[in-house]
């Protein structure tokens, strides 16, 4: 059952991993989306083949640390489609592993703008489309990074944090306009962590209860679909943590 038909989402970063599975997955549940990331070839590949399945996405080139690409990203989609009701933010830079000193200011810079500051000029640029939506949605991603402290992250796990704050001031300041806002922090393998980093995978499968490590359109898309449909409308300012157990305190 499509629980999306005839809304529009905006999905950052979504030419691959994370973003990608879950523009995939909004689209085939009957969402119109439009796909925002640097590389258009690889959305214009997600978009021919969501195209063979019914689907619609529009690619749009996107540099999330520029504003006047943003500004113009959310023009392009509300030109195409007519407003916005769901706005998945995924889209992050500075994600290697740089320990605290060795974080200059360029470096700490390139975390924040792709990441919060980024995050928080596509909320402000879509928040006068979600009020008229009715329904408008917002989930922005987090890290486990950031919430445990990992060594090597410093620059990554600060703007993470950044964004679950600035969602949760969303939820108080946005929640009588109709707008929800949550956060997901997600643990999974894309196809391309499974094969690259097999000793990594193995040693999250033996931390997760579930005793598996799962993937965004299997395990963790049926939540952020449930989160931006009607049956979500009750939940906001939550940060939810997909990790299959990693995080159970005992």
């Amino acid at each position: 059952m499509q629980n999306l038909e005839g809304r529009v989402a905006i999905v950052t970063g979504a030419s691959s991993g994370v973003g990608r599975g879950l523009a995939t997955v909004l689209a085939r549940q009957g969402a119109k989306v439009c796909a925002c990331a640097r590389r258009l070839e690889n959305l214009n590949d997600l978009r021919d083949e969501m195209a063979a399945e019914g689907a619609e996405v529009l690619p749009v080139v996107c540099d999330v640390t520029d504003p006047v690409q943003i500004k113009a990203a959310v023009g392009a989609c509300v030109e195409r489609f007519g407003g916005v009701d769901i706005l998945v933010n995924c889209a992050q830079g500075a994600m290697l592993y740089r320990e605290i000193n060795d974080i200059d200011e360029e470096y700490a810079l390139t975390a924040y703008k792709s990441g919060a500051l980024a995050t928080l000029l596509f909320m402000q640029e879509c928040y006068p489309h979600l009020k008229a939506s009715g329904h408008g949605r917002i989930i922005n991603t987090a890290s486990a990074a950031g919430y445990d402290g990992n060594a090597g992250f410093g620059a990554y796990g600060m703007a993470k944090e950044a964004i679950r704050a600035i969602t949760r001031t969303a939820a108080r300041e946005w929640g009588r306009d109709g707008i929800t806002a949550n956060v997901f922090l997600p643990i999974i393998a894309t196809d391309t962590f499974r094969e690259t980093q097999p000793e990594a995978l193995k040693s999250l499968e033996g931390r997760a209860l579930v005793g598996y490590i799962g993937t965004t359109e299997k395990d963790c898309a049926p939540l952020i679909v449930f989160l931006v449909s009607d049956d979500g409308a009750y939940l906001t300012g939550q940060s939810f943590m997909v990790d299959g157990g990693i995080h159970l305190h005992t």
